[in-house]
Order: C-alpha cells, then structure tokens, then sequence
C-alpha cells in the first residue's frame, strides 16, 4: 500500500498523469490537485495527457486525450511516429466517476492525439484528432463524429497533405495538426489549422513562418472542403474558438517564430506573446483585436512557448473567460493565466 503511494506520487511529480482541481470563484482559489484520468499501463514510462471538452445537452460530461506507453517527443527525430491509444471519457447524469474507453493505435489513425471539440446545435459532438495514420506518412487532422451522447464514434478527415517534399528535414513529418473549431451561426463547422514548415508558409524562405489554414464543412463535419492557407500568423491552436453574437469568429494563437516578417504588428517586435485575432468573413482573412506580450505581474513572453495553447470557458452568456499556460524554463514558473472577455 505505501509502495503503490509512493508511486503514484512520482507519478504526479513527474506530470506524466493529469491533475484535477477545483474552483468555486473562477479561478481565484483552488482546491487540492488530485490525479485524473485512467491508470497508466506503464507508470515509469508512460505518458498521458486528457482535459475536459464540456457537457453535452443529455448532461454528459465528455473528456478526451491520449496516452503513449513509451513516453513522448516533441522535436527531433523521435516525433516521426509516435503510435497511442486514443482515451475518451464519459460521466452521465447521476453516475459517480468517469467511464474510460481505450481506443487501441489504429482504431482511427496511428498517432491519435485528440483534443478538444464542440457541441453543436443539432446535438453532434465533434472532437478534433491529428496524428500519421502510418509510420512514415505526414500528419493528417481529422474530427470524430458522434451522435449518440458519446458512445460511439466516427473518424472524418479534415486535412491531409502527403508530399514528402514538405519537410524541411527528411526525418520529420510535416502535415496538418492543432485545430481550432467554430460553428458558426448558420450552422456551418470552420476549422483554423495549424501546419508545420513547407506546408503553413505563404512563400519558402527563411526566416521561415507559420500560417494557419482553413476548411469548411456544412454537413456536420461529415465533409470538408480542401484547406486553404489564411492570412493569420501563428503556432499552436486552441481547441475552439468564439463565434460571437454579430457572427463574427475570435481566435487567440501564439505569435510565432520572426515575428517581425509577418503582417502582425506586435508593440515589441523581439517580444513574443499571444495574439487575439478577429474574421468577419468566416475564417478567410484576421485581423488584430489584441496582443498580450507581458503577464499581469510585468514578466515578459520572451519565446513562443511561453503563453501556450489555452481555451476559452463560458462564464455567463455574455462572458467568457480564456485560460493558457505560462511555462517559462528560464525562470522556473510553471503556471495558469487567464483574461476575461465581455461584451454588451
């Protein structure tokens, strides 16, 4: 019994199992974190990361994420394939604790690292995933579809690009991954892709650029249209995005590598941060609403890791709250921020 404590503390120390904690007055207090998630198979190698997507209209709580039994890379060559199992999580009205599925490699792509999603209007739920559906291939993106409060899921593919020539080092796929999604007022699902290298460039040239893609759907996200690159600077992409009250679509991504070479006009061009970006016309081209370059206590964002990809959260119905992490190694903190945003 203190042998299994033990463990499952270095587990909690290392971070290779979430944490759970709650709050009562949005976010000012905080209560004891306790592990979340399934046990890991492997617990001194294994790797699990799983965050809540919200609550279905059945009142359903849905949680997604993954878990890779041999740990993971984020750079090198040890990100060309990365095989896992996709994990979604269900805890309906009245049940006590979440019911886990495991989805083995290959249930819908090789590498399945699903994120977050929406719940639309007509009741589907839409999860995003991206990963190689074999050892050697890009990544592709995609969505799961379920109309059954969870149950059950489908995969459909939103971007794939399988020319090889798209890397810039032989060894290290490139492809579409991150998305951020909206349903739009009229039903409509827009996706806001992240590409990597080649692939999310408006020219080839260094310094190089990252630009988010585009596509469409109007079935559901049963089909979509071929992405197509926007004119939105960025790396990383949160899980959803805002559609707001006059139709237009708010997104925050991280302001990316040489920002001085894009169209975005930070106050402080060596300094990077995270942007709030605005489309009136469903995704094809954004503007400026924002740019945070420093945190509420003056410490600069001097890298493009250090405001990471967060998610916007409902207060209220004209309210909203978006939360990121702020990671800075050089200073050793290791944290949650967030802002507010409102409107009349």
């Amino acid at each position: 019994m203190r042998r299994e404590a033990n463990v499952q503390d270095e587990i909690h120390t290392r971070g290779v199992r979430p944490s759970l904690a709650r709050s009562s007055d949005l976010g000012k207090k905080w209560s004891p974190s306790t592990l979340f998630g399934p046990p890991l198979k492997n617990p001194v190698t294994g790797f699990q990361a799983v965050h809540f997507v919200g609550v279905s209209a059945k009142g359903t709580v849905i949680v997604s994420g993954f878990y890779n039994s041999s740990g993971i890379q984020t750079s090198g060559e040890g990100i060309n394939w990365r095989p896992n199992e996709a994990l979604i999580g269900r805890r309906e009205t009245g049940a006590a604790d979440i019911s886990w599925t495991r989805y083995p490699s290959g249930t819908f792509l090789g590498e399945q690292f699903v994120e977050h999603g929406v719940f639309t209007r007509s009741g589907r739920i839409v999860l995003e995933i991206w990963g190689s559906a074999k050892k050697s291939e890009n990544w592709q993106c995609g969505v799961l579809l379920t109309d059954d409060d969870g149950k059950t899921w489908r995969y459909r593919q939103v971007g794939y690009a399988a020319d090889l020539a798209l890397r810039d080092k032989a060894e290290e796929p490139v492809g579409y991954n991150e998305q951020t999604l909206f349903e739009t007022q009229d039903g409509q699902l827009v996706s806001i892709i992240r590409g990597r290298q080649k692939l999310a460039r408006l020219i080839d040239r260094k310094p190089s650029e990252t630009y988010f893609s585009r596509a469409v759907s109007k079935d559901g996200g049963e089909t979509w249209s071929q992405p197509e690159l926007t004119n939105l600077a960025g790396t990383g992409a949160t899980g959803t995005g805002l559609t707001l009250p006059d139709g237009s679509l708010l997104m925050a991504a991280r302001i990316p590598h040489h920002v001085k070479t894009t169209w975005v006009k930070p106050e402080h061009a060596n300094l990077y941060g995270l942007h709030l970006a605005r489309s009136f016309d469903l995704g094809k081209t954004w503007t400026t609403e924002r740019i945070f370059q420093r945190t509420p206590d003056g410490i600069t964002f001097d890298n493009y890791y250090n405001a990471m990809n967060g998610q916007f959260i409902k207060l209220n119905r004209n309210r909203w709250m978006y939360a990121f992490g702020h990671f800075d190694v050089k200073r050793k903190i290791h944290r949650m921020l967030s802002f507010e945003l409102a409107w009349k």
